[in-house]
């Protein structure tokens, strides 16, 4: 027997050779084929066969991998990738971000960028005129309801306060509030004011007083050239709606005053109008005696 061609090297019978001598030629060519093929023995279900060199016929049994996976791209805002071995990815936001609050904002097609933080009680807002994000952290606008203080006068041993230019088209309504001390038991009474003079007809007001443990009401008490606007002594405080100051219509007020002098405590609910159609820019305040203290104007954003 000789070697004819074979790709792997066995030797192999010939036509030629003589019929006795075949069964000791299949023997050589079958040895060399089992020697070759033990690699094949083995392996557990689920696995698969794998080179274990370059060597021919040179297998082993390995667990099979999921996936048919040929290759991995980064694509836009990826880095890494690979077609071989263990593949990394990195998505750059990681990067981007740099700080505690930032937030990842558009700034084109296909791009972004980290807006950092804004400060306390400032919120996002769309602004097409900032690039590139066209969004801003910025302090959010009043709020379409509530009260704004726009404007407080302090007086000292005072008579006459004139409060002027303190009611204007921002606002239709207003919450005004004053506090006084006067060295004994004294009324504010108040007149509307336009350009600083004082309008001295056409007031009504009407008065509930609590006088300790008497309740008594009163009518226009101070005629109609003013009216009742405050008592004070020690610790007065009043708190009045005023409506449509501004607006040339009739101006009404209400709310309730109070003091303390002494162990005797007044309190009085009072309405009051001035009955023109006037737009008023302020007020005056007539103490019946000297006072001190502070009135507060806010506008109602309503």
């Amino acid at each position: 027997m000789t070697n004819p061609t074979s790709n792997f090297g066995w030797q192999m019978p010939e036509p030629t050779d003589l019929v006795t001598n075949l069964p000791a030629d299949f023997e050589v060519f079958g040895q060399a084929v089992d020697t070759d093929f033990a690699d094949l023995l083995g392996g557990t279900t689920g696995q698969v066969l794998s080179k274990t060199s370059n060597t021919d016929l040179d297998f082993t049994w390995t667990a099979a991998t999921a996936g048919d996976i040929t290759g991995v791209t980064a694509g836009t805002g990826i880095s890494g990738g690979g077609t071989s071995g263990t593949v990394t990815v990195t998505n750059d936001m990681a990067t981007t971000i740099t700080a505690a609050g930032d937030i990842v904002v558009g700034t084109g097609s296909g791009t972004y960028d980290n807006l950092p933080i804004g400060t306390t009680n400032q919120i996002l807002t769309a602004d097409t005129s900032v690039s590139p994000y066209k969004v801003k952290w910025a302090t959010p606008a009043a709020a379409a309801s509530g009260l704004t203080l726009i404007f407080e006068q302090s007086y000292s041993s005072a008579t006459t306060i004139n409060v002027d230019n303190c009611f204007s088209a921002t606002y239709n309504n207003y919450h005004i509030m004053n506090t006084a001390t006067m060295g004994s038991a004294a009324t504010f009474t108040l007149r509307m004011r336009v350009s600083s003079t004082d309008t001295t007809t056409n007031y009504v007001n009407q008065l509930v007083v609590g006088d300790n443990t008497t309740v008594t009401g009163y009518k226009n008490p101070f005629g109609t050239d003013k009216v009742f606007f405050a008592d004070a002594s020690e610790n007065g405080v009043c708190s009045y709606t005023f409506l449509n100051p501004y607006l040339t219509k009739e101006t009404v007020y209400t709310g309730t005053a109070g003091y303390r002098d002494g162990s005797n405590l007044v309190n009085r609910f009072v309405y009051a109008a001035q009955t023109t159609n006037t737009s008023f820019t302020g007020f005056t305040l007539l103490a019946g005696q000297s006072a001190t203290g502070k009135v507060s104007i806010y506008g109602y954003a309503i």
